[in-house]
């Protein structure tokens, strides 16, 4: 009787953490690719759901360095804008050579977001 409580409860779990990531930008972007095996998709509404426009630099930046993002500051434009690409990349070691990788593009006006937009992309060797 008790493996069968701790496989429950451990069933319970799996699906508390899985329903919990959902509402996050990983997650909500993962489960794009569970109905949509192209090898680029664009998941600009799933980010700009997570990162609004008017939203301060700072906060943006945090958001993404807490959920491992590598940060990538673009040179200046012309018109004074700031472009940001965070780029997440999800390795299992079970599919070496293989991954997917989440590239959210963020543009800023005087340290607040102006835009933003993502594509998850398939990469492979």
């Amino acid at each position: 009787m008790k493996k069968i409580e701790v496989l429950l409860l451990a069933g319970f779990i799996f699906i508390f953490q899985g329903c919990a990531m959902a509402n996050d930008i990983i997650g909500d972007i993962k489960q794009v690719r569970q109905s949509n095996k192209d090898a680029n998709i664009d998941v600009s509404g799933i980010v700009r759901k997570h990162i609004l426009v008017g939203t301060d630099r700072k906060v943006v930046e945090d958001y993404l360095k807490a959920r491992k993002f590598t940060l990538n500051e673009q040179p200046t434009a012309a018109d004074g804008s700031q472009t940001l690409v965070a780029i997440y990349t999800d390795k299992a070691l079970i599919n070496v050579g293989f991954h997917d990788e989440i590239r959210v593009i963020v543009v800023f006006s005087k340290n607040t977001v102006k835009s933003a937009g993502g594509k998850l992309i398939f990469r492979s060797l």
